[in-house]
């Protein structure tokens, strides 16, 4: 082996290579070089993978930077930790665009620079004669680096006699020189991925599909018929020459601002502890230990900093959660109030948080709301300094619909072919060579025509790649020192950083982690609570108070109204709830546990031995303490480290790890575990047979197993919720509808069918009293203004403050008198018309539709040339409205058409005797009658495949009653599958199915009922 490609750029410079680090491992792998180097082009992102990747090939390399500098293009590379530390402030320097050479030269040590020579100053200024102006440009310039090489790459013929020159110019005047061929991408065929890159990049479009390079992975031979034997041998001497170290811990846990961190943590958690009255033997023996653990890890300042921003957010109107994952399980995060559950009430452990053999660094994940998310990332820097706090970097990469959709873009594929293939991408995410074995709708589209095959094949070239950057959703990193001395940072303005490494490799490198995670239930129930407290003063209702154990709560959730409710309103959820039907808290507890798709097979029979239908039997009458609670069932984590430690004899810590390592599931470490379980059950007096099953028991566990701790935290605030709305419905409806459920999403429909059970009704928009928010009116909803098509937040708000300012519209032709002046159009006010806005004030729609270009020259005559109202009032009187007579379905079309669904009546109303004539059963009734026929408006379908690779559908249709979900099986599907488009409406004849697990409604017969 005697060559080492160094000057290899990745994808991680932007679109600028076809290379992932997967590529280049296979390529180094595959060629059997000595090496790798990377050199992408101003950033340090992929360090980490290249490093990682490196080592699993078991090859050396060298990390470095393609910098720019006085024009000249450099690669900097790490030979040792002050090189790297120094490459980091350079990267700083430089993406702000202030690197200069005074610069470079205070932070030249450790690295080693190589200029690239077929681009930039030095092969503008080379010249044959080497004048004195040259020679001083290029020693002054190596001068800069201790060590230098001069890189020689030839990718055509015409350069070798350039590069020719370059070492006789080298050899007279003493410089190195490096073989150094730019790879950016693997294979020489490979050149037009590098082209597509480029075109999405700059947004242009291509029409080459196949090209050839010289920038790929060549033969060590090809090589050597190109460059010297010396700048062979050199690409590996350099990477020789680096000792650096990339797997080692840089940062360290910032000092909380105390004299003795120990000291004040053991202060407030006593504290607090004799102030709620918990200070008996059992939670002082609790609080002794847990105290003891953290100080032995040094984690006493990581408590105290999440004591000090949760408090803050208490204090400054944020909505904390009550919790979340296995800090729950920590009594000294209930103390500091950064939990809300005392950890001994539900048997909570903290081993399953933080123990001694743990060695990665703590995790207390902390809910907020998500309007306040980025208020507490701003506390953390003003509190603990900007340069100590950085957010994280992510990488969007392009996935298999992704290239679809831009090869679409760069080579003018039309849309509608380039959508075809990529709806045939369903279910999870895969790549599109995945997609091509596993999915037979894809495969056939591909396999019909060669012209698929092309636009699959040109998209598969850059599948993978990184395409931009982007900021984790709720991470943030802090640190004792400045970020920027330990770990590569991006500048962003106003002092805002970003690490350059993704999650996952910041522990490694002694950097702490926290996840300030952003949550819409908080500010769901912050809204709600407001809105109580605005119409009731003198509650003054906190969440902290809400109630998570009333029986209101559980009827509520029985009832199976819990549309908006915290992690119980999806399908698999429902089917869970009709199984168990929770009576108390322990049972929304094990909802959320046994609710997932994994353990939902163990409800039957959990809800039997609940309901004394089947037996509790234990393994061991041992075990009865443990998994009484889950009916003899092992449920939650925390369960098997209990087993563990009472079978096996291992202790609290013992048991997580052992835990943990069987969730991995590697086949000789399961059966080394195996024998450690048996072995130590039988020593304390277990049968092998009693022991292997219980270890079978907890492997069938670890496909999906959760954490008790989680559970409880999170059905708290499903809980609260519930109160909520069973004590408040119609502050409930209206701060979860504002938050986010459009009249055009698929749940509002659902949303109006179950508020009505509350007698709660949702009324059209209103141009007197609707803003660009949900309102509360007369004991009902009033619909947003901004709900209807082509009116924005800004009119709304504009119209909202005409009538606060002035006094409410009079008249349609008031209202647009009044609005002119403000950028009001026609076409908007049609919207208004449509949506109902102006109902209240003329009861025809068709008349007013008519009018409104009369209204609107009417508002002309009456604003002076500036656009002003003339001296405030209507000189010109009104003109006469143009009647029309109006059609009910027509204004309801028009209606669904500008709100997404419709308000003020039901098209079904219109055809009252034909479903008379047809028996036709209002849906409510039909929920609960083994069969009967419907008529109904189709809100959503969803389309599946059967074993035989036929299709049916799921169908959600609605009355003015509610709402049901049918199924149609193959047969029926394909002769009605016309029918069952949004908004059509059907009759359909529906038999009731009991299953094991959910109730289903069969369809028999369909129509459509104009028909």
């Amino acid at each position: 082996m005697k060559f080492a490609p160094l000057h290899i750029i990745t994808g991680y410079s932007f679109l600028k290579s076809g290379l992932t680090v997967n590529k280049v491992a296979r390529a180094v792998k595959t060629n059997d070089y000595f090496g790798m180097g990377l050199t992408d082009v101003g950033v340090m992102y992929g360090f980490p993978s290249f490093v990682e990747t490196a080592g699993l090939i078991k090859k050396p390399c060298i990390v470095g930077e393609q910098i720019s500098l006085d024009n000249n293009e450099i690669c900097l590379y790490v030979l040792n930790e002050e090189g790297y530390r120094n490459l980091i402030q350079i990267t700083l320097v430089h993406q702000k665009g202030e690197l200069d050479s005074a610069f470079i030269n205070k932070h030249n040590e450790g690295l080693l620079a190589v200029l690239e020579t077929v681009r930039g100053e030095f092969k503008d200024r080379f010249v044959e004669n080497y004048d004195d102006s040259f020679n001083r440009y290029l020693l002054d310039l190596s001068k800069l680096f201790k060590e230098f090489y001069l890189g020689i790459e030839v990718t055509k013929k015409e350069e070798v006699k350039f590069a020719n020159r370059i070492r006789l110019f080298a050899d007279k005047f003493n410089y190195q020189c490096v073989a150094f061929p730019r790879i950016r991408y693997e294979k020489k065929d490979d050149a037009i991925t590098l082209m597509m890159v480029r075109a999405i990049a700059n947004n242009e479009v291509l029409e080459t599909k196949k090209a050839v390079g010289q920038d790929y992975f060549m033969k060590e031979e090809d090589y050597s018929k190109i460059y010297t034997k010396i700048e062979m041998e050199n690409t590996i001497e350099i990477i020789k020459k680096s000792k650096f170290n990339f797997a080692q811990k840089r940062g360290q846990l910032l000092h909380y601002p105390v004299d003795d961190s120990k000291a004040e943590l053991s202060r407030i958690c006593y504290e607090k502890l004799s102030k709620i009255g918990l200070n008996d033997e059992k939670h002082e023996q609790r609080l002794a230990m847990e105290l003891g653990v953290i100080s032995s890890l040094k984690y006493d300042d990581y408590f105290l900093i999440v004591n000090d921003f949760v408090n803050y957010a208490k204090t400054h109107d944020v909505l904390v959660g009550p919790g979340r994952g296995s800090a729950a399980g920590s009594l000294v995060s209930f103390l500091l109030g950064i939990t809300e559950v005392d950890p001994l009430e539900y048997d909570l452990q903290f081993e399953r948080f933080l123990n001694i053999h743990r060695k990665t660094m703590p995790d207390i994940d902390v809910d907020f709301m998500d309007t306040a998310r980025d208020q507490m990332v701003e506390y953390m820097k003003t509190r603990y300094g900007a340069e100590r706090v950085a957010k994280i970097v992510t990488f969007q990469t392009i996935g298999a619909k992704q290239a679809l959709e831009d090869i679409s873009k760069i080579y003018g594929y039309p849309r509608r072919h380039t959508s075809m293939l990529s709806k045939a991408i369903t279910g999870k995410d895969c790549s599109l060579r995945e997609a091509y074995k596993t999915l037979p709708a894809f495969k056939s589209i591909v396999d019909s025509d060669p012209y698929f095959l092309e636009i699959v094949s040109l998209a598969s070239k850059i599948e993978g790649l990184p395409r931009q950057s982007s900021l984790h959703t709720a991470g943030i990193v802090i640190n004792e020192d400045p970020l920027s001395k330990v770990v590569p940072v991006s500048w962003l303005p106003e002092d805002n950083y970003t690490v350059e490494y993704e999650k996952d490799y910041l522990e490694p490198q002694g950097l702490l982690k926290m996840d300030f995670l952003s949550l819409a239930n908080l500010t769901i129930i912050y809204n709600c609570i407001k809105l109580i407290n605005k119409a009731n003063p003198d509650i003054k209702l906190r969440f902290e108070d809400i109630p998570y154990k009333e029986k209101v709560i559980f009827d509520l959730i029985r009832s199976g109204r819990n549309l908006g409710l915290f992690q119980i309103n999806t399908e698999a959820m429902k089917k869970s709830i009709a199984l168990l039907k929770p009576s108390c808290f322990d049972d929304v507890v094990a909802v959320l546990e046994l609710g997932r798709p994994g353990p939902m097979k163990k409800i039957p029979l959990y809800v039997n031995r609940r309901d004394g239908k089947s037996k509790v039997t234990y393994i061991s009458k041992d075990l009865e303490e443990i998994l009484s609670p889950t009916y003899g069932i092992v449920v939650y984590q925390e369960q098997v480290n209990s087993v563990a430690v009472k079978m096996a004899g291992f202790t609290l810590s013992e048991a997580d790890m052992f835990r943990r390592a069987i969730s991995k599931k590697d086949k000789q470490t399961l059966l080394d575990l195996q024998n450690q379980f048996i072995e130590g059950s039988k020593k304390n007096g277990y049968s092998e047979n009693d022991s292997k099953k219980m270890f079978a028991d907890i492997l069938e566990f670890a496909d999906y197993g959760f954490n008790k701790s989680h559970s409880v935290v999170y059905a708290i605030i499903t809980c609260r919720m519930a109160w909520l709305k069973a004590h408040y419905p119609l502050q409930f409806y209206c701060a979860i509808l504002d938050k986010g459920a459009a009249a055009r999403d698929a749940l509002f429909r659902d949303y109006i069918n179950e508020m009505k059970t509350f007698g709660i009704n949702m009324l059209p928009p209103s141009i007197n009293y609707s803003s660009d928010a949900f309102e509360i009116k007369d004991n009902n909803l009033l619909l947003p203004l901004s709900a209807i098509k082509d009116i924005n937040n800004d009119l709304a708000n504009k119209i909202r403050k005409e009538t606060e300012e002035n006094g409410s519209f009079n008249s349609f032709f008031n209202f647009v008198l009044r609005m002119y002046s403000k950028g009001l159009k026609q076409e908007q006010v049609h919207s208004l018309i449509s949506g109902g806005a102006f109902d209240e004030l003329y009861p025809s729609r068709a008349s007013m539709h008519l009018s409104v270009m009369s209204s609107f020259q009417y508002a002309a005559l009456n604003h002076s040339s500036d656009g002003q109202l003339t001296i405030g009032i209507e000189l010109i009187a009104p003109p006469r409205m143009n009647k029309a007579e109006d059609n009910p379905i027509e204004n309801l079309d028009k209606e669904f058409d500008v709100l997404g669904t419709m308000i003020s009546s039901s098209p079904l109303s219109y055809y009252k005797e034909k479903l008379d004539q047809k028996n036709v059963s209002p849906i409510s009734y039909a929920l609960e009658a083994n069969e009967s026929t419907i008529a109904g408006i189709v809100s959503k379908k969803k389309i599946v495949s059967t074993k035989k690779g036929e299709q049916m559908a799921f169908v959600r249709v609605f009355d003015d009653s509610a709402s049901i979900e049918l199924t149609i099986f193959p047969k029926l599907y394909k002769e009605a599958s016309a029918l069952i488009e949004q908004n059509n409406l059907i009759i359909a004849k529906i038999k009731k199915q009991d299953g094991k697990e959910e109730t289903n409604y069969l369809v028999n017969e369909i129509s459509k009922l104009e028909d």
